[in-house]
Protein backbone atom coordinates (compact mmCIF):
# COMPACT_ATOMS: atom_id res chain seq x y z
CA UNK A 1 0.00 0.00 0.00
CA UNK A 2 1.77 3.40 -0.84
CA UNK A 3 0.20 7.01 -0.43
CA UNK A 4 0.21 10.33 -2.23
CA UNK A 5 -1.03 13.23 -1.16
CA UNK A 6 -1.12 17.10 -1.68
CA UNK A 7 -0.44 20.25 0.57
CA UNK A 8 -0.29 23.63 0.33
CA UNK A 9 2.22 25.08 2.28
CA UNK A 10 1.27 28.54 2.40
CA UNK A 11 3.91 30.68 1.45
CA UNK A 12 6.83 28.58 2.17
CA UNK A 13 9.93 30.49 2.11
CA UNK A 14 13.08 29.86 3.61
CA UNK A 15 12.86 30.81 7.57
CA UNK A 16 14.76 33.71 8.89
CA UNK A 17 12.56 35.28 11.88
CA UNK A 18 11.74 33.04 14.96
CA UNK A 19 8.21 33.09 13.82
CA UNK A 20 9.19 31.66 10.39
CA UNK A 21 11.45 29.15 11.77
CA UNK A 22 8.88 27.71 14.42
CA UNK A 23 5.87 27.61 11.15
CA UNK A 24 8.59 25.60 9.32
CA UNK A 25 9.44 23.43 12.06
CA UNK A 26 6.01 22.13 12.21
CA UNK A 27 5.74 21.89 8.47
CA UNK A 28 8.05 19.73 8.88
CA UNK A 29 6.99 17.81 11.74
CA UNK A 30 3.41 17.80 9.72
CA UNK A 31 4.90 16.33 6.33
CA UNK A 32 7.03 13.31 8.43
CA UNK A 33 3.80 12.28 10.26
CA UNK A 34 2.09 12.04 7.18
CA UNK A 35 3.95 8.95 6.02
CA UNK A 36 3.49 9.70 2.45
CA UNK A 37 5.17 8.08 -0.63
CA UNK A 38 4.72 10.87 -2.76
CA UNK A 39 3.63 14.57 -1.86
CA UNK A 40 2.54 17.06 -4.20
CA UNK A 41 3.31 20.65 -2.79
CA UNK A 42 2.56 24.42 -3.54
CA UNK A 43 3.17 27.79 -2.82
CA UNK A 44 6.73 27.17 -2.54
CA UNK A 45 8.02 30.84 -2.63
CA UNK A 46 11.15 32.36 -3.96
CA UNK A 47 11.56 35.13 -6.28
CA UNK A 48 13.29 33.28 -8.83
CA UNK A 49 13.44 29.49 -9.57
CA UNK A 50 16.91 29.19 -8.10
CA UNK A 51 15.45 30.78 -4.69
CA UNK A 52 12.15 28.27 -4.65
CA UNK A 53 14.56 25.19 -5.66
CA UNK A 54 16.75 25.98 -2.67
CA UNK A 55 13.31 25.79 -0.41
CA UNK A 56 12.46 22.74 -2.10
CA UNK A 57 15.95 21.42 -1.13
CA UNK A 58 16.13 22.10 2.52
CA UNK A 59 12.42 20.90 3.14
CA UNK A 60 13.04 17.67 1.19
CA UNK A 61 16.45 17.22 3.30
CA UNK A 62 14.29 18.44 6.44
CA UNK A 63 11.96 15.45 5.88
CA UNK A 64 13.91 12.98 4.89
CA UNK A 65 12.60 12.76 1.31
CA UNK A 66 13.83 12.73 -2.24
CA UNK A 67 13.01 15.79 -5.10
CA UNK A 68 15.79 15.48 -7.77
CA UNK A 69 14.07 14.42 -11.36
CA UNK A 70 15.86 12.72 -14.16
CA UNK A 71 16.08 15.55 -16.97
CA UNK A 72 14.10 14.19 -20.06
CA UNK A 73 17.40 14.26 -21.99
CA UNK A 74 19.40 11.23 -22.41
CA UNK A 75 22.66 13.27 -23.29
CA UNK A 76 21.81 15.55 -19.82
CA UNK A 77 20.91 13.30 -17.27
CA UNK A 78 21.80 15.31 -14.39
CA UNK A 79 19.46 15.47 -11.91
CA UNK A 80 17.09 18.68 -11.11
CA UNK A 81 14.92 19.59 -8.82
CA UNK A 82 11.28 18.78 -8.99
CA UNK A 83 10.16 22.05 -9.10
CA UNK A 84 8.31 23.79 -11.16
CA UNK A 85 8.40 27.62 -11.63
CA UNK A 86 5.78 30.76 -11.69
CA UNK A 87 5.11 33.93 -13.48
CA UNK A 88 5.14 34.97 -9.72
CA UNK A 89 6.65 33.73 -6.74
CA UNK A 90 4.36 31.07 -5.74
CA UNK A 91 5.78 27.65 -7.14
CA UNK A 92 4.82 24.15 -7.90
CA UNK A 93 6.74 20.56 -6.46
CA UNK A 94 7.16 17.04 -6.19
CA UNK A 95 8.60 14.82 -3.32
CA UNK A 96 8.77 11.42 -3.10
CA UNK A 97 10.25 8.61 -0.46
CA UNK A 98 13.71 7.65 -0.20
CA UNK A 99 14.44 4.04 -2.43
CA UNK A 100 11.50 5.42 -5.00
CA UNK A 101 13.04 5.51 -8.27
CA UNK A 102 12.27 8.60 -10.93
CA UNK A 103 12.04 7.16 -14.55
CA UNK A 104 15.12 8.74 -16.73
CA UNK A 105 13.09 11.14 -19.13
CA UNK A 106 9.77 11.36 -16.62
CA UNK A 107 10.47 14.89 -15.35
CA UNK A 108 8.64 17.96 -16.96
CA UNK A 109 7.94 20.99 -15.73
CA UNK A 110 5.00 23.07 -16.93
CA UNK A 111 6.28 26.74 -15.91
CA UNK A 112 3.70 29.31 -15.39
CA UNK A 113 2.99 31.44 -18.67
CA UNK A 114 1.62 30.27 -21.69
CA UNK A 115 0.11 27.43 -19.68
CA UNK A 116 -0.81 28.46 -15.88
CA UNK A 117 -0.76 31.27 -13.86
CA UNK A 118 0.97 29.17 -11.33
CA UNK A 119 2.71 26.24 -12.81
CA UNK A 120 2.53 22.38 -12.75
CA UNK A 121 5.07 19.69 -11.62
CA UNK A 122 5.30 16.03 -13.21
CA UNK A 123 7.09 13.10 -12.97
CA UNK A 124 7.16 9.66 -13.66
CA UNK A 125 7.91 7.32 -10.86
CA UNK A 126 8.93 3.95 -10.85
CA UNK A 127 6.42 2.18 -7.59
CA UNK A 128 6.41 -1.16 -8.31
CA UNK A 129 3.10 -1.11 -10.04
CA UNK A 130 2.70 -3.10 -13.50
CA UNK A 131 4.20 0.28 -14.98
CA UNK A 132 5.20 3.55 -13.62
CA UNK A 133 3.32 6.37 -12.87
CA UNK A 134 2.94 9.58 -13.69
CA UNK A 135 2.56 12.12 -10.54
CA UNK A 136 1.78 16.09 -10.84
CA UNK A 137 1.33 18.68 -8.34
CA UNK A 138 -0.57 22.02 -9.76
CA UNK A 139 -2.08 25.07 -8.74
CA UNK A 140 -5.05 26.78 -10.25
CA UNK A 141 -6.00 30.40 -11.37
CA UNK A 142 -7.44 32.21 -7.98
CA UNK A 143 -9.30 34.80 -9.82
CA UNK A 144 -10.23 34.39 -13.33
CA UNK A 145 -12.85 30.99 -13.65
CA UNK A 146 -12.27 31.04 -17.43
CA UNK A 147 -8.72 30.51 -17.01
CA UNK A 148 -9.60 27.97 -14.63
CA UNK A 149 -11.07 26.52 -17.64
CA UNK A 150 -8.22 27.08 -20.21
CA UNK A 151 -5.71 25.69 -17.61
CA UNK A 152 -7.67 22.26 -17.27
CA UNK A 153 -7.85 21.41 -20.47
CA UNK A 154 -3.70 21.93 -20.07
CA UNK A 155 -4.13 19.55 -17.30
CA UNK A 156 -6.06 16.71 -19.01
CA UNK A 157 -4.09 17.27 -22.40
CA UNK A 158 -0.91 15.80 -19.98
CA UNK A 159 -2.74 12.60 -19.58
CA UNK A 160 -4.05 12.29 -23.32
CA UNK A 161 -1.76 9.35 -24.68
CA UNK A 162 -3.29 7.15 -21.86
CA UNK A 163 -1.09 6.95 -19.04
CA UNK A 164 -1.74 6.12 -15.89
CA UNK A 165 -1.36 8.99 -13.01
CA UNK A 166 -2.52 10.77 -9.76
CA UNK A 167 -2.16 14.52 -9.82
CA UNK A 168 -2.75 16.59 -6.48
CA UNK A 169 -3.39 20.02 -6.15
CA UNK A 170 -4.86 23.34 -5.12
CA UNK A 171 -7.54 23.73 -7.61
CA UNK A 172 -8.69 26.94 -6.51
CA UNK A 173 -12.20 25.69 -7.74
CA UNK A 174 -15.21 23.52 -6.55
CA UNK A 175 -15.12 19.77 -7.49
CA UNK A 176 -17.96 18.70 -10.42
CA UNK A 177 -17.95 14.78 -9.46
CA UNK A 178 -20.54 13.22 -8.56
CA UNK A 179 -21.95 10.85 -5.54
CA UNK A 180 -23.33 7.69 -6.86
CA UNK A 181 -26.71 9.22 -6.33
CA UNK A 182 -25.84 11.76 -8.75
CA UNK A 183 -25.83 14.94 -6.41
CA UNK A 184 -22.45 16.74 -6.24
CA UNK A 185 -20.28 15.70 -3.97
CA UNK A 186 -19.09 19.13 -3.06
CA UNK A 187 -21.85 21.14 -1.59
CA UNK A 188 -22.24 25.18 -3.15
CA UNK A 189 -20.46 27.06 -0.95
CA UNK A 190 -21.23 30.31 -2.62
CA UNK A 191 -24.66 30.75 -2.65
CA UNK A 192 -25.24 32.28 0.80
CA UNK A 193 -22.14 34.23 0.72
CA UNK A 194 -22.07 37.96 -0.31
CA UNK A 195 -18.80 39.67 -1.03
CA UNK A 196 -17.02 41.08 -3.71
CA UNK A 197 -14.70 38.44 -4.53
CA UNK A 198 -16.98 36.05 -4.99
CA UNK A 199 -16.89 37.00 -9.24
CA UNK A 200 -13.80 34.98 -8.96
CA UNK A 201 -15.62 32.06 -7.69
CA UNK A 202 -18.89 31.94 -9.41
CA UNK A 203 -20.55 31.96 -12.71
CA UNK A 204 -20.99 35.41 -14.28
CA UNK A 205 -24.30 37.07 -13.84
CA UNK A 206 -24.59 40.68 -14.97
CA UNK A 207 -27.63 40.58 -11.26
CA UNK A 208 -26.05 41.88 -8.43
CA UNK A 209 -28.64 40.47 -6.75
CA UNK A 210 -28.55 37.26 -8.10
CA UNK A 211 -28.13 33.75 -5.81
CA UNK A 212 -24.39 33.27 -6.48
CA UNK A 213 -23.61 29.67 -8.23
CA UNK A 214 -20.01 28.23 -7.84
CA UNK A 215 -18.59 28.21 -11.87
CA UNK A 216 -17.74 24.40 -11.84
CA UNK A 217 -17.41 24.11 -15.72
CA UNK A 218 -13.49 23.81 -15.54
CA UNK A 219 -13.51 20.85 -12.85
CA UNK A 220 -16.01 19.39 -15.40
CA UNK A 221 -13.61 19.38 -18.06
CA UNK A 222 -11.35 17.43 -15.55
CA UNK A 223 -14.07 14.54 -15.08
CA UNK A 224 -15.26 14.64 -18.65
CA UNK A 225 -14.90 10.59 -19.93
CA UNK A 226 -13.21 9.74 -16.51
CA UNK A 227 -10.23 11.29 -17.59
CA UNK A 228 -9.66 12.38 -14.11
CA UNK A 229 -11.74 11.36 -11.31
CA UNK A 230 -11.64 13.06 -7.86
CA UNK A 231 -10.51 10.29 -5.33
CA UNK A 232 -13.12 11.57 -2.26
CA UNK A 233 -15.94 11.23 -4.43
CA UNK A 234 -14.86 8.07 -6.49
CA UNK A 235 -14.88 6.07 -2.99
CA UNK A 236 -17.70 8.56 -2.02
CA UNK A 237 -16.15 9.32 1.72
CA UNK A 238 -17.48 11.75 4.28
CA UNK A 239 -17.46 15.39 2.86
CA UNK A 240 -14.59 17.39 4.72
CA UNK A 241 -13.17 20.80 3.67
CA UNK A 242 -9.33 21.45 3.12
CA UNK A 243 -9.46 25.21 3.61
CA UNK A 244 -11.58 28.05 5.60
CA UNK A 245 -10.36 26.84 8.76
CA UNK A 246 -8.70 30.26 9.12
CA UNK A 247 -10.23 33.93 8.10
CA UNK A 248 -11.08 34.58 5.09
CA UNK A 249 -13.96 35.35 2.49
CA UNK A 250 -14.60 32.05 1.97
CA UNK A 251 -15.34 29.78 4.85
CA UNK A 252 -14.71 26.28 4.58
CA UNK A 253 -14.82 24.60 1.44
CA UNK A 254 -12.60 21.88 -0.64
CA UNK A 255 -10.37 22.46 -3.25
CA UNK A 256 -7.33 20.60 -2.41
CA UNK A 257 -7.67 16.86 -3.17
CA UNK A 258 -6.14 14.49 -5.45
CA UNK A 259 -7.36 13.00 -9.04
CA UNK A 260 -6.21 9.93 -10.83
CA UNK A 261 -6.61 8.36 -14.27
CA UNK A 262 -8.86 5.37 -15.20
CA UNK A 263 -6.28 3.12 -14.93
CA UNK A 264 -5.85 3.96 -10.97
CA UNK A 265 -9.66 3.69 -9.73
CA UNK A 266 -9.19 -0.27 -9.20
CA UNK A 267 -6.26 0.56 -6.77
CA UNK A 268 -7.37 3.58 -4.62
CA UNK A 269 -8.71 2.35 -1.02
CA UNK A 270 -8.73 5.34 1.04
CA UNK A 271 -9.21 9.55 1.16
CA UNK A 272 -8.98 11.52 3.73
CA UNK A 273 -7.96 15.49 4.89
CA UNK A 274 -5.81 15.12 7.57
CA UNK A 275 -7.34 17.88 10.24
CA UNK A 276 -5.49 17.86 13.55
CA UNK A 277 -4.33 21.13 16.04
CA UNK A 278 -0.76 20.66 13.88
CA UNK A 279 -2.09 20.62 10.06
CA UNK A 280 -4.70 23.35 11.20
CA UNK A 281 -1.68 25.69 12.68
CA UNK A 282 0.85 25.17 10.02
CA UNK A 283 -0.62 26.14 7.07
CA UNK A 284 -4.18 27.95 5.11
CA UNK A 285 -4.46 24.74 3.78
CA UNK A 286 -4.70 20.74 5.02
CA UNK A 287 -3.39 17.96 3.80
CA UNK A 288 -5.79 15.61 1.36
CA UNK A 289 -3.99 12.00 1.10
CA UNK A 290 -4.90 8.65 -0.79
CA UNK A 291 -4.00 5.30 -0.15
CA UNK A 292 -3.46 2.68 -3.32
CA UNK A 293 -2.54 -0.20 -3.99
CA UNK A 294 0.22 -0.53 -6.86
CA UNK A 295 -0.28 -4.11 -8.12
CA UNK A 296 -4.35 -3.68 -8.47
CA UNK A 297 -3.55 -0.19 -11.05
CA UNK A 298 -4.91 -1.75 -13.91
CA UNK A 299 -3.28 -2.11 -17.52
CA UNK A 300 -3.76 0.86 -20.11
CA UNK A 301 -6.45 -0.09 -22.47
CA UNK A 302 -7.60 1.69 -25.92
CA UNK A 303 -7.40 5.83 -25.42
CA UNK A 304 -11.27 6.68 -25.28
Amino acid sequence: MLTFGTYNLWNLDLPRTAVQKERYGLLVEVIRSLDVDVLAVQEILGDTPRSAEAVLRRLADDTGMDCAAVRPYAYDSAPIPALASSQHTFHTALMWRQGIEPVTGGWRAYHGGPDFWHSMATVILDVGAARPVKFCSFHGDPFIPQRRLWENYRVRSVFRTGEAGMIGADWNQISADRRPDGSFYDPDPYTAQDHDDLLYQVKWNPDPDATPVADRDPAEVLRWRGTLTDTAAALDVSWEPSCGHMPDNWGERRIDTVRVTRHLLPSLRAHRTVRTPATLAASDHLPALVDFEPVAITHLGEQR
